[in-house]
């Protein structure tokens, strides 16, 4: 370090969060979000061939054992686009299940239906059937370190997904970065990301051969 130069301190996860709801509303006007969607929707079908389904334990969530349950989330306007992404896995067909932040900011799940109607509720504990869990995020890096919204939400909802659940990341091209994220004790990571340019990406697990 030469003389005078002070160390480069990394943003904190507000800091850094503010910076990266920025350039979403920066960039939106930019994006072809038809396009983004339909993206998303064939990277998720292509990512869920390669999984080997298996049903639940004994007596839990005996429904979805006909077929793949998925995880994902109703998207916001400055959030990459999941529409087409449910009308695919419903064509599969697929148990898609979606989450509602309850006042303490945890999630509780219930079905969607083809027609995007509420179906029946599944608890706190109805992430526990998904075998891929396709999560919102503002930044993933290539740690698998994921940048929620702040509200912890996600984070615990993940402490009770099955242990062979693969969580995916759905973001923004850009947001799929090389610099290291905060990563927290509390922090779940993720297995692989989906952007709509680049499809989807598995993440090896820190530490391990690439």
């Amino acid at each position: 370090m030469s003389e005078g130069t002070e160390p480069t301190v990394p943003p904190d996860k507000k800091t850094l969060r503010r910076q990266l709801r920025a350039q979403r509303r920066f960039l939106a006007p930019q994006r072809d979000r038809s396009a983004d969607a339909d993206a998303i929707a064939v990277a998720a079908c292509a990512l869920l061939d390669t999984l080997a389904l298996s049903s639940p334990g004994t007596g839990e969530h005996a429904a979805y054992e006909a077929q793949p349950c998925v995880a994902i989330y109703r998207s916001l306007p400055m959030e990459p686009p999941t529409r087409a992404l449910a009308e695919m896995l419903h064509a599969r067909p697929a148990t898609v299940i979606v989450p509602e932040t309850l006042p303490n900011f945890d999630l509780e799940w219930h079905e969607l239906c083809a027609d995007g109607s509420e179906g029946p509720r599944l608890g706190l504990e109805g992430i526990a059937g998904a075998h891929l869990i396709l999560a919102p995020a503002l930044a993933v890096d290539h740690n698998g370190t994921r940048l929620g919204q702040g509200g912890g939400c996600y984070d615990r909802a993940l402490g009770r997904r099955r242990p062979d659940a693969l969580i995916v990341a759905i973001i923004n091209d850009e947001e799929y970065t090389g610099d290291e994220l905060p990563f927290d004790a509390h922090d779940v990571r993720v297995h692989a990301v989906i952007t709509p340019g680049g499809g989807s990406d598995r993440i090896p697990a820190p530490g391990s051969v690439a």
